[in-house]
């Protein structure tokens, strides 16, 4: 599935804002693929499955904030919890003044949207450009890494090593994308530096195709005759031969 972004929102409240938000990015420039479940479900198939791989495969989801889809009964909690757990980036996007950020989302910035919609809009584009860039790849693996070390406490025993395992790649990453940001040049390097070695080895083969061996002779070649037979005439001895007739007569 190519990248694309999941837009979380309430049916109750949020339902025509999310649909006319994801008709602007879709439109771009740049364009931007988003599902929206209100367009993208497939008829007679389980929708909260669909709902979950949508999630599952999506880079980053939008949650729009309305007054319905941050209380603890809504159906979007559901949803941004699950993103969390697949360690997705979380986008807050404030659509009702009086909606408050779930504690769990802290210390994520939102992207307000209660008042002018196309200055917002062209700050949220903004922000998913920077979200391509090194810096905010960065940005994007310290707040994952802030989720995880949140939810380890939190987690039952049999997760807890897990998210551990989670928690010291991230920090790994952290640290590689950190180096890129410090030192661009040598990064860049080293990517040549593996492009060059995956073409030589395309160019050598591990196994490699074996030349056909030297004809062989069907027949294994005469041997040299014993020396007590060399240099025998081949002419016939006609005198031994006439002997030999007048004895057998």
């Amino acid at each position: 599935m190519p990248d694309q972004l999941f837009i979380s929102y309430s049916a109750l409240d949020g339902r025509d804002f999310a649909l006319k938000l994801a008709d602007n990015l879709a439109a771009g420039p740049p364009a931007v693929r988003v599902w929206v479940d209100k367009r993208d479900i497939r008829p007679g198939e389980p929708w909260d499955e669909q709902i979950v791989e949508a999630i599952r495969t999506c880079t980053s989801m939008i949650f729009i904030m309305t007054l319905d889809s941050v209380r603890d009964g809504s159906v979007c909690k559901n949803e941004w919890a699950r993103a969390l757990k697949y360690k997705k980036l979380v986008i807050p996007i404030l659509r009702h003044p009086e909606a408050e950020l779930p504690f769990r989302l802290d210390p994520r910035e939102y992207i307000d949207f209660s008042g002018a919609f196309d200055s917002a809009l062209a700050r949220l584009r903004t922000h998913l450009a920077w979200m391509s860039s090194s810096d905010g790849q960065l940005q994007a693996l310290k707040y994952r890494l802030a989720d995880a070390e949140r939810e380890l406490p939190r987690a039952k025993p049999e997760r807890q090593a897990r998210i551990q395992t989670d928690i010291e790649e991230l920090k790994r990453e952290i640290a590689r994308q950190q180096t890129i940001i410090d030192n661009p040049q040598a990064a860049e390097r080293r990517v040549q530096q593996s492009i060059d070695v995956d073409v030589e080895g395309e160019r050598q083969p591990a196994n490699p195709v074996s030349l056909p061996s030297p004809g062989k002779f069907i027949n294994p070649p005469p041997v040299v005759a014993p020396s007590w037979f060399q240099d025998r005439s081949s002419r016939p001895n006609w005198s031994a031969t006439s002997s030999k007739m007048k004895r057998c007569g």
